[in-house]
């Protein structure tokens, strides 16, 4: 796949403007951009939340009903500490410290899912390409949905409004089982990895632990009956998968989306930052306790941006932002609520669904 290059014909002094604003903010209140109290106490409550309900699950193992409850719970924390935890170190956005950044950033593979195989698809490919067809890989439906003008029409993509989220609620599962080959297989025909020694015992040795302290500890060494644990893992992972796809969806992929055109000479005429405001919006911004579960990805302008700034501070930086866009004449994307964003959400799908040329002169605005 050739790269594609962001050209600055329009707003050419937004990125340095945006820069100067956000640097002044931290600069003029005297605060870091990494990770501050609250951070640091989202890191230790999320990560003794997961100690503490795997352990409720084989006290609670003579009582089915109690053991998948607590199971449920255990594997509720999961997606928290992809969206708390995770997502922020793997961006080197909590410490100073690069290292401690790598360190909090493997959580990720306790989570079924490998760190590499993350950074690579979400960090560069994601963050880089956004709503571009064959580039930014969470638009890709495969054939089962229809998220952009450019895939193939289908008769079936007429009731992906219907079926999606029974598709979202496997994506954490799959990331525990096959996405992680797929992804290596991809990569490695790239050139992008190096299928070495070191490479596959680091991915191997993971999804063993993984594996391990999921299925092998509780059914083996603490006698938990296997039907409690595969009960709380597969409820666990649809729960979790649906809440995960449906919380990052919403930040690119609603009414009013667009998808940018890559010209012949496979360039987009914008730069990156205009790119980011015209593709990505922020919702329920007006909700303290939504950007606090999910680690300020309902803030998603300012993440895209600046995703080297600790999502703490997002709640901070997002008005700033928005004043430097707005006098840019660039449309801000909000959505009230998350309901609001969900709903924008499935009817961008029906529209994409019902008729090719509907999907298609609708994406001509971009």
């Amino acid at each position: 796949m050739q790269p594609v290059k962001f050209k600055p014909a329009k707003c050419s002094s937004l990125p340095e403007d945006l820069k100067k604003a956000v640097a002044n903010y931290f600069s003029e209140n005297k605060v870091s951009s990494y990770g501050d109290s609250e951070m640091i106490f989202k890191v230790a409550f999320w990560l003794v939340a997961w100690v503490i309900t795997y352990f409720t699950i084989i006290l609670a193992k003579d009582n089915f009903l109690l053991a998948v409850t607590c199971g449920l719970i255990h594997m509720f924390t999961h997606v928290m500490i992809a969206f708390n935890i995770t997502h922020d170190a793997n961006h080197d956005a909590i410490f100073k410290s690069k290292k401690l950044n790598t360190f909090f950033g493997y959580f990720i593979e306790l989570l079924g899912c490998s760190r590499n195989m993350w950074i690579l698809s979400h960090n560069q490919e994601h963050h880089t390409y956004i709503n571009i067809s064959e580039h930014d890989n969470n638009i890709e439906g495969y054939g089962i949905l229809r998220l952009t003008p450019e895939d193939k029409w289908m008769k079936h993509h007429k009731y992906q409004w219907l079926y999606a989220p029974f598709v979202y609620g496997l994506s954490t599962l799959n990331y525990a089982t096959l996405r992680d080959f797929k992804m290596i297989a991809k990569y490695a025909a790239s050139g992008k990895i190096k299928m070495n020694a070191a490479f596959v015992a680091e991915f191997v040795f993971f999804k063993v632990l993984y594996y391990g302290y999921v299925f092998i500890i509780p059914i083996f060494v603490f006698d938990v009956s296997i039907w409690i644990v595969l009960t709380y893992f597969l409820i666990g992972h649809f729960v979790n998968g649906l809440f995960l796809a449906l919380v990052f969806v919403t930040g690119h992929l609603t009414e009013d989306t667009l998808y940018p055109e890559v010209k012949d000479d496979r360039t987009i005429d914008n730069n990156w930052s205009s790119h980011v405001i015209s593709t990505t919006g922020d919702y329920a911004v007006t909700l303290p306790f939504m950007q606090w579960l999910v680690g300020g990805i309902n803030l998603h302008v300012a993440h895209h941006l600046f995703p080297k700034v600790c999502h703490t501070h997002y709640k901070d930086i997002s008005p700033v932002i928005k004043e430097v866009a707005t006098k840019h004449g660039m449309v801000y994307r909000e959505i009230p609520g998350f309901w609001g964003a969900m709903r924008s959400h499935f009817v961008l799908l029906k529209q994409l669904g019902v008729n090719p040329a509907i999907a298609v002169s609708k994406a001509s605005v971009a």
